[in-house]
């Protein structure tokens, strides 16, 4: 057997902006960089996992017709790209080596902090008596976000989908309430 050593494969995901998901590699590849690596990635309410040729010490950045959410028909010419889904995106990089791979789970916001802030706002803007409560549940919202986020670093999908419901729910309250403040 081929001795590889102490390949560490590592990533961070980030959101620049609704439309864009980057995946910036920081691994270690060693005896693997030579080697194809592949990025697996499952977006939010699917179960379909789709496999991309992974850029070795770069940048990867996936949009909606990389991922099959736009440009349907293959020319792209008249098709636009579209914001990505919020939600839970789960994103492993497999090596060239078998069983050497890491997964992890991204909560993505883009969409819900552009809302989010919309309505902060809309009717909060000014700190006033008449305005603490409505901005404590504004807080109450964002904190519930930070503790999605947390979960999903951690690895707890569920927990992580489970807090952004929560969150996406109070928040669509607020945007349907016709005197807020």
């Amino acid at each position: 057997m081929e001795q590889v050593g102490n390949i560490v494969i590592d990533f961070d995901v980030m959101s620049t902006r609704p439309k864009n998901l980057i995946v910036a590699d920081s691994s270690e590849w060693i005896y693997a960089e030579n080697l194809p690596a592949y990025m697996l990635i499952t977006i939010p309410g699917s179960k379909k996992v789709k496999t991309f040729p992974f850029k070795k010490n770069s940048l990867n950045r996936l949009n909606s017709h990389l991922l099959g959410l736009s440009c349907l028909t293959n020319t792209c010419e008249e098709e636009v790209y579209i914001n990505l889904p919020d939600g839970i995106y789960t994103i492993c990089i497999k090596s060239g080596y078998e069983g050497i791979e890491n997964t992890k789970f991204y909560l993505k916001t883009d969409m819900f902090k552009q809302e989010l802030a919309k309505v902060m706002v809309k009717y909060g803007l000014e700190y006033t008596d008449q305005s603490k409560k409505f901005l404590e549940e504004m807080m109450f919202i964002k904190g519930l976000v930070s503790v999605a986020e947390a979960h999903a670093y951690e690895g707890d999908f569920v927990k992580a989908q489970r807090f952004f419901e929560e969150a996406k729910g109070r928040l669509k309250d607020k945007v349907e309430c016709k005197d807020c403040i």
